[in-house]
């Protein structure tokens, strides 16, 4: 860490990445961009270093990791099993943002698998990412490189507004493309069941690994949970944020109090000088890839209520969907 305590940032050029790759090796935390968000990366077989993780960001300790991996060789040595809906999916999808659920091998600590007999593989689709797995000789495991249950991190100064005095280095990478955490497909077992929404749609992965099963609703604080992204109140602003229909949006604001945003997708819809409109874009990708940074903007300038219109409906907004009815879910 820096003299002040406070992590350094800087641009992931190969020294950096080098560096990066040493401080993983012996232990500690770095931050780094995928597609989707940036990580909060550790040496995955590493329970020590893992503790950190859950540590840094306060993440309850029921909460399973991603272990990224620089390719499918690579995976494949993290399993027990690997069937060929497997390899099939790897091949189609990987490096993307897919997160394959899987048996896990002896030697994957448990603290990674939060108990389970199961371990989530991702190949991030990112040259930074890459680069420094392969620097670093090893899985990491990397969840939003945020604190647990807040806004996750599209740029390094989000990571470092956040995580800042609890790592350290952050390589900056410039935004994320994504927006959004990675789809969750849990192979483990029949059918298989979509854990978690994501840039890909469900259609996608059905044409691949035949039929799948979506989850939906929240694990109970407490209880087992199969994968990241599956309880009841996560990705939420400090503001407090409700999701309304549009034509609700205009009369919730004019009874809101203190400082007030309307969120719409396609347009700022319009609204009274006390109550600032912005816009996301009107299709699902766009609107992935700007949510968090426009959170974080919201937050920033201090709002009290951000008021939401609800995505439509149509499974590629389901990631979106997911998302924000997750950050509007009471604590």
């Amino acid at each position: 860490m820096t003299p002040g305590g406070g992590a350094r940032c800087l641009p992931a050029d190969e020294a950096a990445i080098q560096e990066a790759a040493g401080i993983l090796r012996s232990g500690g935390l770095v931050a780094f961009p995928t597609e989707t968000v940036y990580g909060l990366g550790a040496d995955g077989l590493n329970p020590e270093a893992v503790a950190r993780i859950y540590e840094a960001k306060g993440r309850p300790s029921n909460n399973p990791l991603i272990l990224h991996v620089p390719d499918i060789a690579a995976a494949r040595e993290l399993v027990s099993e690997w069937p060929p809906e497997a390899q099939a999916l790897a091949e189609r999808f990987w490096p993307g943002p897919l997160t394959l659920v899987l048996p896990a091998a002896p030697h994957v600590p448990e603290i990674v698998r939060a108990g389970n007999p199961t371990v989530a593989l991702r190949c991030p689709d990112h040259p930074v990412a890459l680069a420094l797995l392969r620097a670093a000789g090893r899985p990491l495991a990397a969840p939003s490189a945020n604190r647990s249950q807040g806004i996750s991190p599209s740029c390094a100064e989000h990571v470092l507004k956040s995580l800042g005095e609890r790592l350290e280095l952050v390589l900056d990478g410039g935004p994320t493309q994504a927006g959004v955490e990675s789809s969750i497909l849990d192979l483990s077992r029949r059918p298989f069941r979509l854990l978690r929404p994501g840039p890909l749609a469900p259609s996608s992965l059905e044409a691949v690994a035949g039929p799948i099963q979506i989850w939906s609703g929240a694990v109970v604080q407490g209880e087992a949970q199969a994968a990241p992204g599956m309880s009841h109140r996560h990705y939420a602003p400090k503001a407090r944020l409700e999701l309304l229909p549009r034509s609700e949006l205009l009369a919730q604001a004019l009874c809101g109090k203190g400082q007030v945003a309307v969120v719409t997708f396609g347009g700022v819809a319009p609204v009274p000088e006390c109550i600032q409109g912005r816009s996301l874009p009107g299709e699902p990708g766009g609107a992935m890839a700007g949510l968090y940074a426009l959170l974080h903007d919201l937050d920033e300038e201090g709002f009290d209520l951000i008021l939401v219109e609800y995505p439509p409906e149509g499974e590629d907004w389901m990631a979106l969907r997911d998302r924000l009815e997750r950050a509007a879910a009471k604590a």
